[in-house]
């Protein structure tokens, strides 16, 4: 998969005259590497349309005084505490808060994660994630923000199956089908964003280190929140953690 991604990003480098780069991943993180050196961490949901949406609701005053997020992960097998990172760091950044305090809960495998978060701005956070989902099954997720005035979501009211853009039933078997840039043709959704995220990161260097501290951010706060269902107590951030 990733020498498809690569063939993709160097199309969209060549096109726009950006320095190409190369991109890396392992036990679901990706990296990007400039051609001039310098290794990034990507983060794909940020660059994915629907985050963005949100992102700019929340900016432009649609939602007025943010209150709750309320987000849910559920996968097939996945890695909850990759999944928990994620989500963290889309709160944060939705938001435009670091996490100040969080408390979490878990089966004994911890498979299924219960985490509650504050924000330094007042803002409450509730995140599950589960990899308990039957096999083959795709990623459901769901993002919702809770405001004084205005809600809003990433997913159709009372829809909980992302839905596909074309549906093909043909002797006794379906597939699915859902292209979101025209320029990636072929790849998945999440493919798409990996690309995007690393030419996002090309075209802007300065990002990187933004990213990078955000995702060592994310991932502190899940290991402390994983730890939290071990000694059932609220975990405090120091500020310099947050920032």
């Amino acid at each position: 998969m990733t020498d498809l991604l690569n063939e993709k990003l160097r199309l969209l480098t060549e096109k726009y005259g950006v320095e190409p780069g190369r991109i890396s991943g392992s036990a679901g993180k990706w990296f990007v590497e400039a051609a001039a050196g310098g290794r990034s961490v990507l983060l794909p949901h940020r660059v994915e349309r629907r985050f963005q949406e949100l992102k700019n609701i929340v900016n432009n005053g649609t939602l007025e005084e943010l209150s709750t997020l309320r987000f849910a992960n559920m996968s097939a097998g996945g890695d909850v505490r990759l999944a928990l990172e994620r989500e963290i760091d889309l709160a944060a950044w939705l938001a435009g808060s670091p996490v100040k305090s969080a408390f979490a809960t878990a089966d004994g495998g911890k498979r299924t994660v219960n985490a509650l978060f504050k924000l330094v701005s007042g803002v409450s956070v509730c995140i599950e994630c589960s990899n308990l989902l039957p096999a083959g099954r795709p990623v459901m997720d769901r993002h919702e923000i809770i405001a004084a005035r205005g809600v809003a979501s990433d997913r159709v009211v009372d829809t909980q199956v992302p839905q596909s853009s074309i549906y093909l039933i043909a002797d006794g078997a379906a597939a699915e089908y859902t292209d979101v840039d025209s320029e990636l043709f072929g790849l998945s959704e999440f493919e798409v964003t990996v690309v995007r995220a690393a030419f996002a990161l090309l075209v802007k260097p300065e990002l990187a280190g933004e990213w990078n501290r955000a995702a060592g951010r994310a991932a502190q706060v899940a290991a402390a929140c994983l730890e939290s269902v071990v000694a059932q107590r609220v975990v405090e951030f120091e500020e310099e953690v947050t920032k």
